[in-house]
């Protein structure tokens, strides 16, 4: 085991320089069965470069010239904990990839979608044709209706929803039905 810090920077420093490992024909077999189980999160390309990085990464520390499944299994073992602590839906605790790409978990966005229905359709019943109400009265309306508390954010998010939809025209204080 390292002692110091100078045997660790000399350990550091003759992996990178002497040990390029390269993938053994059981460990290529493996990465390639990445994302083909059951209820697996698929690999994209960059994430199996990652992967192989991870897995050369290892070998190295083991000043091995050969990546092997013992590589391979280590890589996928910290893909799957980064996946856990970066895309797990706080809320269902599922790991969502959609949190990844867009910010937004789908159980998130379901919400979101159901919220904005529910606003039109209370617009769609308060307004007559072509009539503006005020922004904060729907507010007041929908927090009355809701079984669940409607935040500000929340509502205007709904609102920007049915505006991007042309559902909705918005106009400073003021709500219309398209």
């Amino acid at each position: 085991m390292v002692q110091d810090m100078s045997s660790l920077r000399d350990y550091i420093a003759y992996a990178r320089s002497y040990i390029q490992p390269s993938l053994s024909e059981e460990a290529v077999v493996d990465m390639r069965k990445i994302g083909s189980s059951r209820g697996a999160v698929t690999a994209y390309p960059r994430q199996l470069e990652s992967l192989i990085r991870l897995a050369e990464a290892h070998a190295k520390m083991r000043f091995s010239g050969t990546v092997e499944i013992v590589d391979v299994e280590e890589a996928k073992r910290l893909h799957r904990e980064a996946l856990k602590q970066a895309a797990t839906d706080p809320k269902t605790g599922i790991i969502d990839v959609g949190i990844l790409t867009t910010g937004v978990s789908s159980s998130e966005r379901s919400r979101r979608q159901l919220l904005a229905k529910e606003l039109l359709k209370l617009l769609q019943s308060k307004a007559k044709s072509g009539a503006q109400l005020k922004t904060q009265a729907v507010l007041e309306m929908m927090q009355a209706q809701s079984q669940v508390p409607v935040s500000q954010a929340q509502f205007e998010a709904a609102l920007r929803i049915l505006r991007d939809e042309d559902a909705i025209t918005v106009t400073g204080q003021t709500v219309r039905v398209c």
